[in-house]
């Protein structure tokens, strides 16, 4: 007789774009694959990412205007699937900051097996701009998963749950992989690249491309890719423009596959002033590329050993980033080091490793 599978429920805003997102992807392909019944379920009419399991898309329900009628309509849309499918476990995430909303889905939708994720240092994107509703919100949640251990220290210390975990964000290293054997349309040249959104300046892709203009970079015949996209990316435009550096930089906006240029570059370079665990540092490692990043909240502490597997520059200090930015790009002894150990790095966050603390947690 056959065993009934266990029913998960993954929410999301979308399936493309952003760190948690991919994440949600990753983990669906598991789950489907060890024999999960995997439900996702998002808000927004975005997909790029694969998935494993079935899709409810809410996002092809929402009107140009987005109207309160037209919200409520998506609201009982989404507490009927729930309700109708019975979940052992929900997975949220969703960026969660609007009381109301997660008052409402908290009380009158969620009422089993819930696990809301965190996957940024500022808690009021998870826990709603109310601090004192964040203390009660998730008091019934099954466990509270956040993506690095800074993030659960600062959870409880904040909020004061006991309920929380740390499960660090997986990447499939093989499909990683095969997906960097792709051509790169930037092979006949040389490059160092960086990666993110662009829908705020929380990436700090301007100041980036300002301490680029300031360094050897272009006199060493070395361009710069800022893979992403977003409302700020015409602005970056505008600035390479205005810098005379067309030629040295490039946007080519967001790539579902960037792999492949990742693996082409001299390193990664992660401007951001603010993070959760940024997956793309691991995503760099599983292509072989050395990293380095400012030592922002939080995150890339926990990924990066200075002068093992990349460069942990001091938090904001963009004349320490200008430098090592040039240290990596003229020294390939410097950089080859670093490679060295990065991907043995990036085996410690393969999914097989990771998925086992998942299945522990929902078996």
């Amino acid at each position: 007789m056959s065993q009934k599978k266990i029913k998960i429920a993954l929410l999301g805003d979308t399936l493309a774009y952003g760190g948690a997102e991919r994440v949600h992807s990753t983990l669906s392909i598991y789950l489907d694959r060890m024999g999960f019944d995997v439900h996702n379920i998002i808000n927004l009419d975005a997909i790029s990412y694969p998935y494993g399991g079935k899709l409810y898309n809410l996002g092809i329900y929402k009107s140009a205007s987005s109207s309160l009628l037209n919200k409520w309509k998506r609201y009982q849309l989404f507490r009927n699937y729930i309700r109708t499918h019975a979940f052992d476990y929900i997975v949220d995430f969703r960026t969660r900051s609007k009381p109301t909303t997660e008052v409402l889905l908290h009380y009158l939708v969620f009422n089993t097996g819930y696990i809301p994720t965190v996957h940024s240092s500022a808690l009021s994107w998870y826990f709603t701009s109310r601090t004192f509703l964040g203390k009660r919100l998730y008091r019934k949640a099954k466990e509270v998963i956040c993506v690095s251990q800074a993030i659960t220290d600062q959870v409880r210390a904040t909020y004061g749950y006991t309920n929380v975990r740390t499960i660090y964000n997986p990447i499939t290293i093989r499909s990683i992989q095969e997906q960097a054997s792709a051509p790169n349309p930037f092979r006949d040249t040389t490059y160092i690249v960086a990666c993110g959104r662009m829908d705020t300046d929380l990436k700090q892709f301007d100041r980036l491309i300002d301490i680029y203009s300031q360094s050897q970079l272009p006199d060493l015949g070395i361009r710069l890719l800022i893979l992403g996209d977003g409302i700020q990316r015409k602005n970056l435009e505008h600035q390479v423009e205005t810098l005379g550096l067309k030629q040295w930089v490039s946007l080519p906006g967001f790539m579902a596959n960037p792999f492949s240029i990742f693996k082409g570059a001299l390193f990664f370079v992660h401007s951001s002033r603010l993070e959760g665990f940024p997956t793309v540092l691991l995503e760099a490692f599983a292509c072989g590329l050395p990293v380095i990043s400012f030592d922002c909240p939080t995150g890339p502490r926990e990924i990066i050993t200075s002068d093992y597997n990349g460069l942990l520059i001091e938090n904001q200090n963009f004349k320490a980033l200008k430098e090592g930015m040039e240290l990596l790009a003229t020294s390939s002894e410097q950089r080859n080091k670093l490679k060295l150990n990065a991907l043995q790095t990036a085996k410690q966050y393969d999914m097989d490793s990771i998925g086992k603390q998942w299945l522990n947690l929902l078996r």
